[in-house]
């Protein structure tokens, strides 16, 4: 009984090594607050942009397919600054990609400085290029692929600063104010979002004001310009409550409908005690009844706004399909209520059927208590991470130490069965004959098309082995202030569905284009060149092979080893026959002789 005990410990401890793959990732980075993502050197793997040195000093960490899957990389230091945030992306239309940094001023205001890239270096500015009230969104105004950005000048108005490719300081345009709405200051922080919500293949604008979210369509004018036209404002009605909080919006295809939902935390009364999700049908918020009692019956609730931390200044719940069923999931971070010292932790929500929810919806969330075991503990936040590049979305978690630090911690997700993906890829499209011109290990040019674009949008369609049709909808890097953490990608969990993907449809600027008969397990990396002429945009398809076709590849060989071995076996045994049959005629023939 004693070794059975024995052995099951050693069975956890393996399974827990297994999933806590930090120090593969990270290395000897033991600190660092990882701000965003994007492919920084074209190189087709995600890097990670981290604030470290008590957010004195901006690293990227280079993306890699060797241990450690993270390496040190380009460094600008603030030494007599605060950083508080980072966007990566063009801005200025030379194909590579930039690293704006918002440092802190005082206030509330942020001094924002835009580095300059060129995929093995930074030029790290010493001048800031704008001064903004809060944080900015990143967005593309005028669709001429180059960064611009949505936010509050310093007089609290909203503004627009389109950037050019001369490196110039972009110009600032001020918002049209509401037309049949009253004017409101947006919230800060907030959830400004940049994504199509009606359908049109032109992205509109999600902003959050103090009592209600504006939508502000996409249109063009005449003049063949992009412009945003307001259209409505949705209000969160709460009768008879004044205590609540409401977290960050977050964007997702909640029951495979094709359509992007508003998810939002939001809690009730003193200390979040009652916490719950609303997700938005079109026309109103419905609760889901998220069950936060674990097994044990302790209640759970988010962690209320905490000013001071880096994470914790709204309630954040990320996205992604953890279990690749094609329903996205959330990471939150939870802590216990009726405790005297409450321990934060992360936990993963996935996205499963619920049969006691409202008629509008027959989804809800359902805390997976063990889902990132043994890790998560003194986590603050969360954020998924294809660490293998294999379309399985692994964790990020971000642990908060007793000095104040920040820890990446990295955990693997190893799904215990055979899943299909599409992993979508949308670039900017932009090429730049003066970039150098890197080569594959066989010596073939590797071209280059930009950095990732905010606001594409992609649906897919395919057949799952029941026969029925099964639908699918993202947007790529839609929110990139408060630490949204956004992937430049999107990866659509297909179940264990093998068969091909139906239709891949990718979206933007009015303009579309449709794929039909995708392979399942594949990165697609779509370029929009020229972005006029959807019908010759480029698919750049690359196949991940799956766990069942690994294991398949290793049965066959091990079948034909076997093969191999009996041959062999039987060959040397008639080899053997032979030799004593030949002997027992030499024998005979001799005696003959005599």
């Amino acid at each position: 009984m004693y070794s059975i005990k024995l052995l099951l410990v050693a069975l956890c401890a393996i399974v827990a090594h297994a999933s806590n793959i930090t120090s593969i990732v990270f290395g000897d980075i033991k600190e660092g607050v990882v701000a965003a993502f994007g492919d920084f050197n074209s190189d087709e793997l995600t890097d990670v942009f981290v604030i470290r040195d008590k957010r004195k000093t901006l690293q990227i960490l280079y993306g890699a397919d060797t241990e450690p899957l993270l390496r040190p990389g380009p460094i600008c230091y603030y030494s007599d600054k605060v950083i508080v945030s980072i966007i990566p992306g063009d801005f200025d239309g030379d194909a590579l990609m930039d690293v704006l940094v918002n440092v802190e001023n005082g206030k509330g205001i942020y001094d924002v400085y835009i580095n300059w890239g060129n995929t093995t270096k930074l030029n790290c500015a010493d001048k800031p290029i704008i001064q903004t009230l809060g944080e900015v969104m990143a967005l593309d105004f005028n669709g001429d692929m180059i960064i611009d950005l949505f936010g509050l000048d310093t007089n609290m108005t909203r503004c627009f600063w389109i950037f050019n490719n001369k490196r110039e300081p972009p110009i600032a345009v001020h918002q049209a104010m509401p037309q049949g709405g009253s004017t409101q200051t947006l919230t800060v922080p907030n959830a400004n979002a940049y994504l199509d919500l009606n359908n049109d293949f032109l992205a509109d604008l999600f902003l959050q004001t103090k009592n209600s979210y504006e939508i502000w369509y996409g249109v063009t004018d005449r003049d063949g310009q992009d412009n945003f036209s307001y259209q409505h404002a949705i209000t969160i009605q709460l009768i008879g409550v004044k205590d609540y909080a409401v977290g960050q919006a977050v964007f997702m295809d909640f029951e495979l409908r094709g359509v992007q939902n508003i998810v939002l935390p939001f809690c009730v009364q003193e200390n979040c005690r009652n916490s719950t999700i609303l997700v938005h049908d079109g026309n109103d918020f419905n609760d889901v009844h998220v069950n936060f009692k674990d097994p044990q019956g302790v209640l759970w609730a988010f962690v209320p706004p905490k000013a001071d931390d880096v994470y914790l200044k709204t309630i954040t719940a990320r996205s992604g399909d953890f279990n690749l069923d094609g329903y996205p999931d959330l990471l939150v971070t939870l802590q216990p209520l009726s405790v005297a010292k409450p321990v934060m932790q992360t936990f993963l929500l996935e996205n499963v059927a619920c049969k006691t929810c409202s008629k509008n919806f027959k989804r809800t969330f359902e805390v997976r208590w063990n889902a990132l075991a043994p890790m998560g503990n003194n986590t603050v936040a969360g954020a998924f991470y294809d660490f293998y590049q294999d379309g399985v979305l692994d964790v990020i978690l971000i642990e908060k130490q007793s000095n104040g630090n920040y820890r990446p911690l990295a955990f693997r997700n190893t799904l215990d069965y055979d899943a299909n993906f599409v992993k979508v890829i949308v670039l900017t499209g932009l090429v730049n004959a003066q970039n150098p011109t890197p080569r594959t290990p066989l010596g073939r040019k590797k071209l280059t098309y930009g950095s990732n674009l905010p606001g594409p949008i992609i649906t897919y369609s395919t057949t799952t082995q029941d026969g029925d049709q099964q639908v699918g909808s993202s947007v790529q890097l839609s929110q990139s202030s408060y630490f949204a953490l956004q992937l430049p990608y999107t990866c659509f969990g297909l179940g264990r569905t093998p068969n091909f993907v139906d239709q891949l449809v990718v979206g933007m600027y009015s303009k579309w284009h449709n794929w039909t008969q995708l392979i399942p397990n594949s990165q697609i990396i779509v370029v929009p060149r020229p972005l006029d002429q959807p019908q010759h945009w480029k698919a750049l398809l690359f196949v991940t092979p799956s766990k069942l076709i690994l294991m398949s590849v290793v049965a066959l060989g091990g079948t034909c080893l076997v093969i191999v071995l009996i041959i062999l076996v039987l060959y040397i045994k008639e080899k053997r026959e032979d030799r004593q049959e030949r002997l027992q005629e030499s024998h005979r023939f001799h005696f003959d002789a005599m």
